[in-house]
């Protein structure tokens, strides 16, 4: 690098009618138009001023703000002044921060339950084109969404000890689809409005799917083992180690435990248990790892974790499977804080509800553009790894006669990889 004795002064002027600062967000409109989403979104019956922006602009230009890195109402102003970028986008219409907030504050409970049918039906359209059958892994859980300021609706203390709000979420493992939340207020119990929630969430999964549901201790309830039965679902829920449990534990023969093969010095068991208040006994599977103090191992002494479950197999292949349910922490951190979603922008509730969902169809989105139109090594990758690459490449917009041509700030590789995704799109 070859350093001048002067900084060179150069000239600033504004370039918005040529160029782009986020070609690669065209593909996901283009997405969200063959997922049937935009057309869903103008069922919406938000009602809107005399000349208002029409509800499907609102609700993608909010979307389109997630994907770019926005986390803020007023993050929007960087796609208001970008001309170009909305025209590439079927001439978007998009809010300014102000107008957005009223807008927000204008959705009632109805058009959140519109807005979560919406969401299910993109989730399904997704899902449908990955194909595929046999068993579905649904993680449920719940996450508390910090607050600082004491005017938000709902915002409370929680078992935590953050104040907050405290939404339901649920992913679909492998796929990494969040396919239903829901904003609650932040002292509600983990379990709280699980029986309503979750029969409208497996709306989302494909009919030739079997679900199997996995959950944390919050969710070790009497109202969730029921409408399990009811519904003739696969659980497997993380077991309180209550009293009672522990000395069932503790009562278990030496013989009774056998090596876990995944894990050096730990061991496993398994017996029938009947919850207090539940309608029958199941498999209780029990792993216990030696106590240690620094690095003194305390003989005698374990750390149990178990769960209770009614699905078949080998016990210690489903204590593995049980634990991988860890992985939706990342999941849960990345829609949070790698999208935007914890930023919950209004002292109106039902306001952040609709952030909340507007957020979820923007991570879907994202999560549809990696699992079907790129490589399947890309299908990990972050929403901050996918922004550098994909969605916030800058370019300069060429026409000539009836062609459009995006003349992108990257080398040719990058030029034939867009080339390539834009090819697979065009055969959804």
């Amino acid at each position: 690098m070859k350093i001048p004795r002067r900084l060179r002064r150069v000239k600033f002027q504004a370039a918005a009618q040529h160029s782009t600062s986020f070609a690669g967000l065209r593909f996901v409109f283009d997405l969200a138009v063959k997922l049937g989403v935009v057309q869903d979104l103008q069922t919406l019956t938000v009602k809107k001023r005399r000349r208002g922006i029409p509800i499907e602009d609102f609700v993608m230009g909010l979307a389109a703000n997630f994907l770019v890195g926005g986390d803020s109402l007023t993050d929007l102003q960087v796609l208001r002044e970008e001309s170009v970028t909305r025209e590439l986008c079927y001439g978007l219409a998009v809010p300014a921060p102000t107008t957005a907030g009223e807008r927000l504050r204008t959705f009632s409970r109805g058009h959140l339950y519109q807005l979560e049918g919406i969401h299910r039906r993109a989730a399904r359209a997704i899902l449908d084109r990955l194909g595929g059958w046999g068993p579905t892994t649904v993680d449920l859980d719940s996450s508390i969404f910090e607050v600082y300021g004491y005017l938000k609706e709902g915002a409370r203390y929680g078992y935590s000890g953050v104040r907050g709000l405290h939404p339901l979420l649920a992913f679909v493992h492998a796929e990494r689809l969040l396919i239903g939340a829901r904003l609650r207020a932040g002292n509600r119990a983990s379990a709280d409005g699980v029986e309503s929630f979750l029969p409208q969430v497996l709306k989302a999964i494909p009919e030739e799917r079997t679900v199997r549901l996995r959950m944390d201790a919050g969710f070790y309830a009497q109202g969730v083992e029921r409408l399990c039965v009811t519904r003739h679902l696969g659980f497997s829920i993380t077991a309180k180690l209550t009293n009672r449990l522990q000395a069932a534990i503790d009562a278990l023969a030496e013989s009774a435990w056998h090596s876990y093969p995944w894990e050096e010095g730990a061991q496993w068991a398994e017996f029938r248990y009947r919850p207090h208040g539940w309608s029958r006994a199941y498999r209780l599977l029990v792993k216990r790892t030696p106590w240690y103090e620094k690095e003194q191992r305390i003989l005698g002494e374990y750390f149990h974790t178990a769960s209770i479950t009614n699905l078949a197999g080998a016990g210690s292949s489903l204590i593995r499977y049980h634990l991988a349910r860890g992985g939706m922490e990342n999941y849960i951190e990345e829609f949070k804080h790698g999208l935007g979603a914890a930023h919950l922008p209004s002292q109106n509730f039902h306001a952040n509800g609709a952030w909340l969902l507007i957020a979820a169809l923007a991570y879907n989105l994202a999560q549809a553009f990696k699992i079907l139109l790129l490589k399947t090594e890309h299908h990990a990758d972050q929403l901050k790894k996918l922004r550098l690459h994909w969605f916030n490449v800058a370019a300069r917009w060429i026409r000539t006669g009836r062609r459009w041509v995006l003349a992108l700030a990257r080398g040719p590789d990058v030029a034939a990889a867009f080339t390539r995704v834009q090819a697979l799109l065009a055969a959804l």
